[in-house]
């Protein structure tokens, strides 16, 4: 295919004599309309503002591939993710208490065999509504007893857990 180059810039004729290339555009001061803001997105109210994220800052840090599969091992053993577990050595190394930064922070884990435990509580309470309807206050208690009784020491444990 050969192409041909010209020698001086073309020139687009128009009634008027030679069109400026940027004759179509309009200025930037214009604003620009809503059917062309759009684009087919949704319509936003102007006056509402933007829900703001809760961590609306990000930091690009650049690490040494080490380093990253540390803090990825670290973070994985604490069952948090890598950013909440930067953000709480963050904030333990400056000694600040944020609590929109730690919110994403280690959470207390309920072992397998208290979860066990709570589910049967959930089952048994499920069980005394038949007692309850029938009026049968004696087995209602006694239930409500046996709730209590795996309840009580498991609440305790999670107040005492540190997260």
């Amino acid at each position: 295919m050969d192409t041909t180059v010209a020698p001086v810039p073309l020139r687009r004729h128009t009634e008027e004599g030679v069109k400026p290339a940027m004759a179509g555009q309009r200025p930037a001061s214009t604003p620009v309309s809503a059917v062309v803001a759009s684009q087919g997105l949704r319509p936003v109210d102007p006056g509402t503002r933007p829900r703001m994220r809760p961590l609306p800052s990000v930091l690009g840090v650049k690490l040494s591939a080490d380093l990253r599969a540390r803090i990825a091992a670290a973070a994985k053993a604490d069952g948090i993710t890598d950013s909440a577990w930067l953000r709480q050595r963050a904030l333990e190394a400056l000694g600040v208490e944020s609590a929109v930064d730690a919110a994403s922070g280690p959470r207390p884990r309920i072992p397998p065999a208290e979860l066990e435990a709570l589910s049967g509580v959930v089952r048994e309470i499920g069980a005394l509504h038949g007692p309850a309807s029938l009026g049968k206050a004696k087995e209602v208690l006694d239930g409500l007893d046996r709730v209590r009784a795996v309840l009580i020491p498991l609440i305790i444990g999670l107040n005492g857990r540190s997260a």
